[in-house]
């Protein structure tokens, strides 16, 4: 994919892009902790009629935004980054992403529906409201681990490897990874870590900003939802955590037309599980 920079506040977002001149566009996003080029696999499938984009989220592989733990406050920031990609397009474009990607895109559309043509979400982050609620209590009570230990775990990883085998090695052994293909594992190491002026590996995402992110909830995307007229269409793992059955229910009150559908035997890493699957539900869908 042709790698392109673009210039936002005195910094840059890297993308990289499968070239189709005049096509439509195809834009996807992330998962925290990982870069868009980790998804080569999955999008190397999306259909010829598009020029499919990818790119590097604030604080993610080679984006040099700035990325300060203490001032993220809410995940408009990302949608914000992303508003200022496609934007320069001259025709709404497809959203699609993974997890806290997933609900970027969504959070574009609802805020900006005219830049987008289309939203597919891949076990998108949209907790029932009552868990937010609930979470942002103990968020202020200092007891939020309890019910996230995501954030605690994601300040506490490991940073540090003697080399990229060193690497490889220690990831696959990770529950995260383990129904995930050696290639993209391999994919993970060489586009999420870089090597530091100590000749260590050292992981691009910082772990205080994925903790960071991790720590967020967005009670935003049920804003507007009820009155969204973009075609939508969710990919879920079928135990879904950050999407479950009380979310895709008010989903389906709030936007009957949405179609979701489920990839058996994955977990919420499903588009780097299932890349041939998932690709295909996309595919459908465009």
């Amino acid at each position: 994919m042709l790698e392109k920079e673009f210039e936002v506040e005195s910094k840059k977002i890297v993308t990289y892009r499968k070239e189709n001149p005049g096509a439509d566009k195809f834009y996807f996003s992330h998962a925290n902790g990982f870069s868009g080029k980790v998804y080569n696999k999955l999008l190397s499938n999306i259909s010829d009629s598009y020029e499919v984009i990818t790119y590097d989220m604030r604080g993610h592989g080679k984006t040099t935004l700035k990325a300060d733990p203490s001032k993220l406050k809410s995940w408009y920031t990302f949608k914000n980054d992303l508003i200022e990609l496609i934007k320069m397009e001259n025709k709404p474009v497809v959203l699609s992403g993974h997890s806290m990607g997933g609900t970027a895109s969504l959070l574009v559309a609802l805020s900006n529906p005219d830049l987008v043509s289309k939203l597919i979400l891949v076990d998108p982050v949209m907790l029932p409201l009552r868990y937010i609620l609930t979470y942002k209590f103990l968020q202020f009570t200092g007891l939020s681990h309890l019910v996230n230990p995501l954030a605690k775990n994601a300040s506490i990883r490991r940073n540090g490897w003697s080399s990229k085998d060193d690497a490889f090695q220690y990831f696959s052994k990770k529950n995260l990874f383990k129904h995930i293909d050696e290639q993209i594992i391999r994919d993970y190491v060489e586009y999420c870590t870089y090597t530091d002026q100590n000749n260590e590996l050292k992981l691009k995402c910082e772990p205080s900003w994925e903790s960071a992110c991790f720590k967020l909830t967005s009670h935003e995307v049920w804003f507007d939802l009820k009155r969204i007229n973009i075609p939508l269409k969710i990919i879920l793992t079928p135990n879904s955590v950050v999407c479950n059955k009380l979310s895709q229910k008010r989903i389906k009150k709030y936007n009957p037309q949405t179609e979701i559908c489920f990839i058996k035997d994955t977990s919420h890493m499903l588009p780097l599980e299932k890349t041939t699957e998932v690709s295909r539900e996309i595919n459908n869908f465009l």
